[in-house]
């Protein structure tokens, strides 16, 4: 993994430049502290920029609950910006989506491991699963691994919390995390720029209400439809997964 750190100006006479951190070292932290845990609720605000045929960016967003019981369960709740409520839940056995607005709900057999099981739901069912790589136990080595450089920016606050801000590539994306300047690191803060994609879109999130030693009921993560709820197959409905491998 690259580094380039950068410092403030010398502002005169008497000025001292503090050596900042290995921005490397921070991410890579942040990183192992995500995979070591084994739950943690916290709530993501994101946005995301769609370019139109005209070349113009629109902008849309969404709130995401989300609840991690490690090694298989997973719970997240949506509302986007248009205020459409959405529900993935993994529950050690199935992969569920709920659209409770509509009333319709798809499934499928969940992989063993919460590991696998988020690589088949974005990368075969084809379903949206933003920032899926710091859901996983595999972030701790795969987003250092995939980096190609990562540059310590500044020390900053962010939501009055004290963060290191870094700026960072991988072969397709320029990315930026604010992380908790603290022996528990945690990002507050993502901005991932496509720069292959046309119109170099950006994703946004906020990430806030970290609990990383929740009490979460069993109840939390059991599947509870509405009544009229119809069943209807993913856009790729798959066979069985067996193993799965990102």
């Amino acid at each position: 993994m690259g580094v380039v750190a950068t410092v403030p100006p010398d502002s005169g006479e008497g000025s001292s430049i503090e050596t900042p951190p290995e921005a490397a070292t921070i991410l890579k932290a942040m990183a192992e502290h995500l995979a070591s845990l084994t739950q943690f609720t916290v709530t993501a605000r994101n946005s995301y920029e769609t370019v139109q045929p005209s070349g113009q960016k629109i902008e849309f967003g969404e709130t995401r609950n989300i609840s991690v019981a490690r090694p298989d369960r997973l719970r997240v709740e949506e509302t986007s910006s248009d205020g459409e409520r959405d529900l993935a839940l993994f529950d050690g056995k199935l992969m569920t989506v709920l659209n409770a607005d509509l009333g319709v709900y798809a499934q499928a057999p969940q992989p063993e491991s919460l590991d696998d099981a988020l690589v088949y739901f974005v990368r075969d069912l084809h379903m949206r699963m933003p920032l899926a790589l710091m859901l996983s136990t595999r972030v701790g080595t795969e987003l250092p691994a995939m980096v190609n450089e990562v540059h310590y920016v500044e020390s900053t606050e962010f939501l009055g919390v004290p963060t290191y801000h870094l700026a960072g590539r991988t072969d397709t994306v320029d990315f930026q995390f604010w992380i908790t300047q603290d022996q528990h690191p945690l990002p507050l803060r993502v901005v991932i720029t496509y720069r292959e994609a046309p119109g170099q879109p950006q994703f946004r999130s906020e990430l806030s209400d970290w609990n990383t030693n929740p009490e979460l009921a069993s109840s939390l993560f059991q599947l509870s439809l509405p009544e009229d709820a119809e069943q209807i197959p993913f856009a790729v409905q798959m066979q069985e997964p067996g193993g799965v491998n990102p």
